[in-house]
């Protein structure tokens, strides 16, 4: 998927005085989203990068509180006492059921405000040697403009899965905070992968993000008086609480921004983003139904998306938290086969997203889970 326009809104909006480590580890994830975007690596590499990232000016989360009564066609079991418990398995249920269901439990979410958008998410990313085959070279070198030096994809010497936690708080006031590192934990692929690492440097172990005593970091952002593009503006924390509760108006909205995103992408590569509609609007949802959307806002964005063609579901799902849920894909067959595969787990009961993960089905290379979100009325604060 495209990756050029968080980039260039990472580069616009980056401060002077941002903080080294908060940089660097930004430049490790854009490091590991260029293998996908040459189309270049072994299936492992495509897959763990297929997410977009929207920058923290922009990142938000689901509204908090759980929605009382369950969806339509979804049973909640109680715990005797009146309040609903813990919601039973979800039954299968086709994709336009689910997204219509999940629209109705997001129609009834308390309508809240505040000045900052809190979320607490959990990152799980496979890092592995990424290698290249002649003829995916050949295609990398196309891209590269006449006279440029070869380059060599920069990927860590061993398989590992990293786990870390991110706080981040998105403010109306276009000041932001994150704190990145927290909570980071390895697990490497086979007892020879962790022999390697045991051998790196420790500056080695940084670059990679593979330090397990490296300290949380903090970053601050100021935003405020930094000129933003149109498919910037399109997505400020105020634009996105000012999206439509009509899902008619919010896909006139949706293909206003596709138009956006294209013209953009002709500008810097010379030919508009890949993929239709129903893919852009897949890969938006990632980030809206983690924004703070109103509840008729994400409400009409599931319908929106129950009424394109290409989204469909996998069946029910569980999240790293124990949490049930449906997992839902616009990906196709070819995909799903090379890892490069989206999907989203959704609670229909309450209309939260609950996680999203790219690469193989049982085996993903980029997990997100969103543990906490909500608004805040203090920077730092949490729900």
């Amino acid at each position: 998927m495209k990756q050029h326009n968080a980039d260039d809104m990472f580069r616009t909006l980056r401060p002077a005085d941002l903080d080294t480590l908060v940089a660097e580890a930004h430049a490790r994830r854009r490091d590991r989203d260029l293998a996908a975007a040459w189309d270049g690596a072994d299936a492992a590499a495509p897959a763990r990068t297929a997410r977009r990232r929207m920058p923290r000016l922009l990142v938000a989360t689901l509204a908090a509180g759980a929605v009382a009564a369950a969806a339509a066609g979804v049973i909640v079991a109680t715990d005797g006492s009146g309040g609903h418990g813990r919601p039973a398995p979800v039954p299968a249920m086709d994709a336009r059921s689910v997204l219509l269901a999940s629209a109705d439990s997001a129609a009834k979410a308390p309508a809240t405000t505040g000045a900052y958008w809190y979320v607490r998410e959990r990152e799980t990313s496979f890092l592995s040697p990424v290698s290249l085959t002649a003829a995916q070279k050949r295609r990398i070198a196309k891209k590269l403009s006449k006279g440029a030096p070869p380059r060599k994809p920069q990927s860590p010497p061993l398989s590992a899965y990293v786990s870390q936690t991110e706080d981040s708080w998105s403010g109306r006031d276009r000041h932001d905070r994150t704190i990145t590192g927290i909570d980071r934990a390895i697990r490497f692929a086979s007892p020879a992968d962790k022999a390697k690492w045991q051998r790196l440097s420790a500056g080695a172990k940084r670059r990679w993000g593979l330090d397990e005593s490296e300290r949380p970091q903090v970053g601050n952002y100021d935003f405020s008086k930094v000129k933003l593009s149109v498919t910037q503006r399109d997505k400020t924390v105020d634009a996105l609480m000012r999206l439509p509760a009509d899902p008619a108006a919010l896909e006139r909205t949706l293909r206003i921004w596709f138009g956006h995103e294209n013209r953009s992408a002709e500008r810097h590569d010379g030919e508009p983003a890949v993929g239709d509609f129903t893919q852009y609007v897949f890969g938006e949802a990632q980030d809206l139904l983690a924004g703070p959307l109103t509840p008729g806002a994400r409400a009409a964005l599931y319908r929106v998306l129950a009424g394109l063609p290409g989204v469909h579901s996998l069946g029910p799902a569980t999240d790293a938290l124990g949490r049930r849920g449906v997992t839902l894909t616009a990906g196709s067959a070819a995909e799903a086969r090379d890892g490069s595969e989206i999907r989203l787990i959704v609670d229909p009961s309450t209309g939260r997203l609950l996680a999203q993960e790219s690469g193989r089905r049982g085996s993903p290379d980029l997990t997100m889970t969103y543990e906490a979100m909500g608004w805040v009325n203090t920077l730092g604060a949490r729900p």
